[in-house]
């Protein structure tokens, strides 16, 4: 058995025999925003697994740096070794007063096991990462809801927003180092409304696998 490097609830990640890569697994566990697992659902793992590298595949068509090497097995992906930014990006959309919307970006710096929102400059000022690399960040991210706005457009999907980390790989350059899933960015059917997201799937946790399935028809197809 490979060492267990770390676990969310929704993911594992282990050390392989290869220096360079690691093995992500999925869990079936559906985890609330405190990180308390309130339920499982047999698909789940392999559902995220599909979209996750799907996703990957799709930002990476469009030149865009990202740790995915291959899926391996249904709920596993082998990744490249990172060395992940202490802070999460959130993306959401804020309405203006004519009524477009606009993204929004929030940093979550990670420090002595604390989250604490903090603005932009304060990631490099905390050696968090460089000012260069915070920059490129965030434009990595506005290139991403370009590219994902529009995916999910053409299936109907309307994107509300995502929660992401990045880092730097081996190579030096920065790239998207979490993967994309229901449990990180949250989608909505234009046509019945639903919600794919983890709050709606935690209020319906008796039709959960036919809600992963729906979703995953729905990206893929």
């Amino acid at each position: 058995m490979n060492k267990k490097i770390s676990e969310d609830g929704n993911r594992i990640l282990f050390e392989t025999d290869n220096e360079d890569e690691y093995l992500l697994q999925f869990t079936d566990d559906v985890v609330d925003a405190a990180g308390h697992v309130k339920g499982n659902v047999k698909n789940k793992g392999a559902v995220c697994c599909r979209v996750a590298t799907h996703l990957y595949k799709v930002l990476a068509s469009y030149h865009l740096p990202v740790r995915l090497k291959s899926q391996k097995s249904e709920n596993e992906l082998v990744v490249k070794k990172a060395a992940l930014f202490p802070f999460y990006v959130n993306l959401s959309y804020e309405k203006s007063d004519d009524g477009t919307e606009a993204p929004k970006i929030e940093f979550d710096l990670i420090e002595e096991g604390k989250t604490e929102t903090v603005e932009m400059k304060a990631l490099s000022s905390s050696g968090a990462a460089t000012e260069a690399q915070v920059v490129e960040v965030r434009r990595f991210v506005l290139k991403m809801n370009v590219i994902l706005k529009d995916f999910f457009r053409r299936r109907n999907l309307q994107l509300l927003g995502f929660r992401t980390q990045f880092g730097v790989l081996p190579s030096g350059k920065v790239a998207l180092c979490s993967e994309l899933t229901m449990d990180s960015c949250d989608i909505k059917d234009v046509n019945s409304r639903r919600k794919f997201t983890t709050t709606y799937v935690l209020s319906h946790l008796d039709s959960a696998a036919e809600l992963y399935d729906e979703a995953l028809n729905a990206i893929l197809y």
